[in-house]
């Protein structure tokens, strides 16, 4: 007997606000722009593209021609759109790794300066 199978629909997952909350996070942690994209169209979906196109300010058609696979928001398009779903933009630091020469700086490896004479 060949397996049944029906085709993933995001939409029955993202009915919550923390559903929505936690399925944005997911996306913008793995760093993929499609991937991005493609949510904050999920979730203008989820919340009506009308009703998200009137809060934005973007017409139903660049929602749907946007945040898409293969769409490439500008920063003005990608921040009306962040606002509306409760976020804001914002550069953080990635996070460090142990030992990288890139993020550590000379005074975590040795004592130089005062702070020598104090160890001494």
């Amino acid at each position: 007997m060949p397996l049944k199978t029906t085709k993933f629909d995001v939409q029955g997952y993202l009915k919550t606000p923390d559903e929505q909350v936690a399925y944005l996070e997911a996306a913008l942690d793995s760093d993929d722009p499609s991937f991005i994209a493609v949510a904050i169209g999920d979730l203008a979906k989820a919340r009506g593209v009308s009703k998200f196109s009137r809060e934005t300010g973007l017409s139903r058609e660049a929602i749907y021609k946007t945040f898409r696979v293969g769409g490439n928001p500008t920063l003005d398009t990608l921040s009306k759109a962040t606002v509306v779903l409760g976020y804001k933009l914002a550069l953080v630091p990635r996070s460090r790794t142990v030992g990288s020469s890139a993020n550590s700086r000379p005074s975590d490896k040795r004592a130089t300066g005062a702070k020598a004479k104090k160890l001494a």
